[in-house]
């Protein structure tokens, strides 16, 4: 072990430039670059009189045992992005005439204890980690990495029980499995960053919280806590987005600032909670500032045990309240469903209450129709905000829905005759009532709707066409057509719940997908028309949890497209007919199992995916004289086909790559028009001659 004292000023730390080394503070230099058993120094003797001097980090690994910047007199900036300055003992930055512009990550890799970090005011300007099996570092002052990460993956970190000093980072970080321990004390931690606390693999961990306050001051932060015991955990920006909890984990207090914007913030839980205080969500400037608290599966519940709780303009979906604050109750609470320990305001009706174009979540709504207007009569999700005729809005008004809030029942009903504008912009709304628009109304928007009510929910478009995407995802609830519903936004997505056509005609946009969860798709005589030429037009996506229902009367899927479209079916038994309703082929993906098959276009194809098999109740594709409908395959390799029982006869069919099974009789006589194209079995195409004596036959008499 030896010393090592910067000389002459400005220069570069590299790992072989020795100009500025000496062995002696103002000595000779020449000394040999610091290893990592060396002590360097920075002190009156480092510069050149009393002017300002850099240090750059130039290139790596920059190692040395302590780090001490103490007694300068002149500026000193350590400079440098080099990947790493690793500190195998203690570090000490002066409070004066010392500044880090270096942005390199700093790693602490002391294998024994009693080391001190003290950086007396000065940021760390990138990555901290401390990582030394037996190593353990005592804070000698607070300590900031700015918004970078600190990480913890080996030795002991405390803040000092005597000090309690306070740590700023963009986020702590000990996601590993080897053995750590982290003390907080009574010290305050600030963490800016997108990953507040990652304890996702906790194993081998031990936390300390102490009495100690953990502040996630970013918009979005994550908490991973690993199921750790923390004390007072608060997220504080005025502007949430999305935070989130995961890890089954306890608190002393845990509480949510109030929010300063129209909007809302949704803290998602991906497991239980256990609150031994108060669980605090705040108020936010009025009504529309909303927190919406949610499990992050919906349809499945997270339960917060709490002892007491303060509640303001929140919105739950999928909680359980439960310990001494149950049932607990608040201001202005909005019910998303799924949830229990819970007391809501009964619901309400509300009317919109503005002459002119305005914001969802603007002072524009009344207790009654014409009344005066009044924040807290903001719409809940629990609650049926209503649209009058003519006057409000006027003439030609827009309400744009401004942020991704939860509804319950738009009426726009009584609107026939003032062209109003509804608009939902980019914006994401969840819809937990019903949706009834008027025939005067024009919708416009990008964002999806979901809808979201597990309920029996109706949506009524009187002719009005949706340009949002909708999606169904409403667990163990239903969605109700009560007309023919057009929508030209990008996909119609069944994610949870029964989307009931009820003998009516859906038309989605691009596509129509399903998602993970348990979904149906009920006709009960109903159309869904898929217009549009994709790989996509009908995507089965996620088929496992998928049903359908024929209901009364004849459902269809109606492939319309004029160009070349796929079905992905995902090996689902559908209870309907499919359609080939376009010009453009048809290509169907998947062993899938229908009611019935039938075109009403032609000529055109209807490809099947080699080595699959489709199963029919019925089978009705025919063409016309001239214009035959072409049955294949996608590549050179046959499909089959299967009935079970009973005849099947096409009439104007060219048929290739194609073998008939199941029980039934698959008819292609040539005499209809239709053409052997090679590679079948199972199919007739020409009739049996008859049995008769002229054919080498005998009759036998006795």
């Amino acid at each position: 072990m030896a010393d090592r004292y910067w000389i002459l000023g400005t220069g570069s730390w590299d790992s072989t430039t020795t100009t500025n080394w000496s062995a002696s503070s103002g000595g000779a230099g020449g000394a040999s670059v610091p290893t990592a058993s060396d002590n360097v120094f920075f002190d009156a003797n480092s510069n050149v009189l009393a002017t300002a001097f850099t240090v750059t980090m130039a290139n790596t690994p920059r190692v040395c045992n302590d780090f001490t910047a103490s007694g300068l007199d002149g500026t000193m900036t350590l400079a440098g992005s080099a990947i790493g300055l690793t500190v195998s003992g203690s570090l000490t930055f002066q409070a004066t005439n010392f500044t880090r512009s270096y942005t390199g990550i700093t790693t602490f890799n002391a294998t024994t204890t009693g080391k001190t970090v003290t950086t007396n005011g000065v940021v760390f300007g990138g990555q901290v980690i401390f990582n030394g099996v037996g190593g353990g570092w005592t804070l000698g002052s607070a300590i900031s990495s700015g918004n970078q990460t600190i990480t913890f993956t080996s030795g002991t970190f405390d803040t000092s029980s005597s000090g309690n000093y306070a740590v700023t980072a963009g986020g702590i970080d000990s996601n590993t499995t080897t053995a750590r321990t982290i003390n907080l004390n009574a010290s305050t931690v600030t963490l800016g960053g997108s990953s507040a606390i990652n304890f996702a693999t906790s194993t081998n961990l031990t936390f300390n919280a102490g009495t100690s306050t953990i502040n996630g001051s970013g918009a979005s932060p994550t908490f991973a806590g690993g199921g750790k015991t923390f004390y007072n955990v608060a997220f504080t920006s005025t502007a949430l987005s999305a935070p989130s909890i995961t890890g089954a984990n306890t608190f002393n207090n845990l509480s949510i600032t109030g929010q300063t914007t129209i909007g809302i913030g949704v803290l998602s839980l991906s497991a239980n909670q256990t609150i031994n205080g108060t669980f605090t969500v705040s108020a936010g400037t009025a009504a529309p500032y909303r927190i919406f608290l949610a499990s992050d599966t919906i349809g499945t519940t997270r339960t917060l045990t709490c002892a007491a709780v303060s509640l303001t303009d929140t919105d739950f979906r999928d909680i359980t309240i439960a310990g001494a604050a149950s049932p607990a109750s608040g201001t202005r609470l909005g019910d998303c469903k799924g949830n229990s320990g819970i007391t809501f305001p009964a619901a309400k009706t509300v009317f919109y209450a503005f002459t002119g174009s305005s914001t969802w979540g603007s002072r524009v709504w009344a207790s009654t129709s014409g009344g005066t207007r009044d924040n807290n009569q903001f719409p809940l999700a629990q609650d049926t905000a209503v649209f009058p005729a003519a006057t409000y809005p006027a003439f030609g008004s827009t309400v744009t829905i401004e942020a991704n809030f939860n509804i319950g029942t738009i009426d726009m009903s009584l609107n026939t005759s003032n062209n109003m504008t509804l608009a939902t912009g980019t914006t994401t709304p969840a819809i937990y009532g019903n949706w009834i628009n008027g025939t005067g109304i024009t919708l416009s928007g990008t964002g999806t709707l979901s809808f979201a009510g597990r309920t029996t929910q109706q949506i009524t478009s009187s002719a009005k066409t949706f340009t949002q995407p909708i999606t169904i995802n409403s667990p163990s609830g239903s969605v109700t057509l009560q007309d023919a519903l057009l929508t030209t936004g990008i996909a119609t997505t069944l994610t949870n719940g029964t989307l009931d056509l009820n003998g009516k005609t859906l038309t989605v946009g691009t596509r129509f997908t399903t998602a993970t969860g348990t979904k149906n798709l009920t006709f009960n005589g109903g159309t869904l028309v898929c217009p549009n030429a994709n790989t996509t037009s009908f995507n089965n996506a996620v088929p496992t949890g998928f049903t359908t229902t024929a209901g009364t009367g004849t459902g269809t899927i109606s492939m319309t497209a004029a160009t070349a479209k796929t079905f992905v079916g995902g090996g689902s038994t559908f209870n309907c007919t499919l359609n080939q309703g376009g010009a453009g082929a048809l290509t169907i993906t998947g062993a899938n199992t229908f009611s019935n098959i039938t075109n009403t276009v032609q000529p055109a194809s209807v490809l099947f995916t080699a080595a699959t098999t489709s199963t029919f109740t019925n089978f009705n594709l025919s063409g016309t004289s001239g214009n035959l409908i072409t049955i294949g395959s996608v590549t050179a390799a046959s499909h089959t086909l299967s009935k079970a029982s009973g005849t099947v006869s096409v009439s104007f069919c060219s048929i290739s790559y194609s073998s008939a099974t199941g029980g039934a009789t698959w008819e292609a006589l040539t005499t209809n028009g239709n053409v052997d194209g090679g590679n079948n079995s199972g199919w007739i195409f020409t009739t049996p001659p008859a049995p008769s004596a002229g054919n080498g036959n005998f009759l036998m008499f006795f």
